[in-house]
């Protein structure tokens, strides 16, 4: 009668330990080369938004109303900065204060300085990429209805912006000194509507105020959801 010669317990474990390392070394490179073509994908988007947005504002110069060339550009701007923002860690959460000090130059690029001013934020704020992009689109359209209505004609003029922490929850105000409005009278399909609907997406809500030289939004959200 033949011997049944069997594998011990402990060589079949090792060998099943080692099947299982290789495979997770398979995984985690295929993973590092997806994130590489993520990473040199992304690069390629930044870099057409970017070269789209100087060519706008190069054709903004050649117009009589350049204001929605302008517009266009710093938009496209700000999502090359949230690309940018999120280029050193793809985990990371966007740091604010970065992120609107970029957005704030692509004002002054996109504006050729007529709109200058300060935008402040806390250093220790910092939100998902979701959330920071609302943020960003408010900042945005506020400055782009500030052109288009509070500084007519080419008029040159002030935008201050800041975002703090008031307890638990984050509050975003811009200020302009331009000629002002009346919250009340704006129609339906204006900026301020494209506002509310960011800060209801925040979780929080926009108000507008009239000041005595110029106006004021403001957007109050929790710092945390969920």
């Amino acid at each position: 009668m033949s011997e049944v010669v069997g594998v011990s317990p402990a060589v079949g474990g090792k060998n099943k330990i080692a099947e299982l390392e290789a495979e997770l070394a398979s995984v985690h490179a295929e993973l590092r080369a997806e994130k590489e073509r993520y990473r040199e994908l992304r690069h390629r988007v930044r870099n057409d938004l970017q070269a789209l947005a100087t060519l706008i504002s190069a054709q903004s110069r050649r117009l009589e109303r350049p204001e929605g060339c302008s517009n266009c550009a710093m938009r496209l701007r700000s999502a090359v900065e949230l690309h940018n923002a999120l280029d050193e860690d793809d985990d990371a959460e966007i740091c604010m204060s970065s992120y609107l000090w970029a957005l704030s130059e692509a004002r002054r690029k996109a504006f050729d300085d007529r709109i200058v001013g300060e935008t402040i934020a806390d250093d220790d704020i910092f939100l998902d990429y979701r959330r920071a992009q609302c943020v960003g689109l408010v900042y945005v359209e506020a400055v782009t209805n500030a052109m288009k209505h509070a500084f007519p004609g080419g008029a040159h003029g002030e935008v201050q912006a800041r975002l703090r922490r008031i307890d638990d929850r984050l509050e975003l105000t811009i200020a302009d000194n331009g000629c002002g409005f009346d919250p009340a009278n704006v129609t339906r399909g204006d900026g301020l509507q494209l506002m509310r609907g960011l800060a209801r997406q925040l979780k929080g809500e926009a108000f507008f105020e009239r000041l005595p030289q110029g106006a004021l939004v403001l957007v109050e959200f929790p710092e945390h959801v969920g």
